[in-house]
C-alpha cells in the first residue's frame, strides 16, 4: 500500500496540470475582491468576511475532483487498470494506496487558503472562522466521496469530472442561501461534518467492494 501511495504522489508532483486548480482559484478570488472593494468601497464588504471565507474554502474543495477522478477512471482510460490488478498486491491495499494519495489534497489546500484569508482579515471571529473551515472540510469530503464512486463507474476522467458538477452546483447554491445560519455557531457545521464523514466511510466501503470485484 505504501508503495502505491508513494507512486501516486510522485505522479501528482510531476504533473503540473494537477496543481493549476489549486493556484488559480484563490488568485482570481483575491483579485476580484480587491476590484470589488476598490470599485464599491469597503463598506459594501463589511460583515461579509465570514461568508467570503466559507465561499473560498468551498470553491477550493472541488479542485481535488480531477485527482480523485484520475485515480481509477484515468487508469481505465490509459488501459493500465488491468495491469495494476495483476500486481502481487491485494486489491484492498492497491485501493487504499491510490485513495490516500489523492484524498487529503483538496482538504489541505482549502484549509490553507482559508487560514491565509483569515490572517488577512483579523476581524473574523474565531467561531466564524472555525465554522467556515469545518464547512470547507465537509464539502471536500462530500466531493471526494462522490468523485470516488463516479470514477469507479465511468471510463474517462472527463466523464468523471463533469459528473461532479451535479454535486458541486447544489453545494454552491446551499452556501449562497444558508451561509448566515451555517456561520451562526458551531452546531450546524459540526453536524454537517459528522454527516460528511459518515458519507465518505460508506462511499469508501462501497468503492472498495466494487474495486475488489472488478
Amino acid at each position: 500500500m505504501l508503495h502505491i501511495l508513494k507512486h501516486e504522489l510522485r505522479l501528482i508532483f510531476r504533473e503540473p496540470r494537477f496543481w493549476i486548480p489549486f493556484i488559480v482559484p484563490p488568485v482570481i478570488f483575491a483579485v476580484s475582491q480587491m476590484i470589488a472593494v476598490r470599485h464599491y468601497g469597503e463598506y459594501v464588504m463589511e460583515g461579509m468576511e465570514g461568508y467570503l471565507m466559507l465561499l473560498l474554502g468551498c470553491l477550493m474543495a472541488p479542485m481535488g475532483a480531477p485527482l480523485a477522478a484520475d485515480s481509477f477512471a484515468g487508469e481505465r482510460e490509459r488501459k493500465s487498470l488491468e495491469l495494476l490488478q495483476l500486481l502481487p498486491i491485494k486489491p484492498s491495499k492497491l485501493f487504499w494506496g491510490k485513495l490516500l494519495a489523492v484524498m487529503p489534497f483538496s482538504t489541505f489546500f482549502a484549509v490553507i487558503v482559508q487560514c491565509a484569508y483569515w490572517f488577512g482579515q483579523p476581524m473574523i471571529s474565531q467561531e466564524t472562522a472555525l465554522a467556515a473551515i469545518i464547512g470547507a472540510i465537509s464539502v471536500s469530503l462530500l466531493v471526494n466521496a462522490f468523485t470516488l464512486l463516479v470514477s469507479l463507474r465511468v471510463k474517462t476522467v472527463r466523464a468523471a469530472t463533469q459528473s461532479v458538477l451535479f454535486l458541486i452546483i447544489p453545494l454552491m447554491f446551499s452556501v449562497q442561501l444558508c451561509f448566515e445560519t451555517f456561520l451562526a455557531g458551531l452546531t450546524i457545521p459540526l453536524a454537517t461534518l459528522a454527516v460528511s464523514v459518515l458519507v465518505i466511510i460508506v462511499s469508501v466501503r462501497i468503492g472498495l467492494r466494487r474495486f475488489v470485484q472488478m
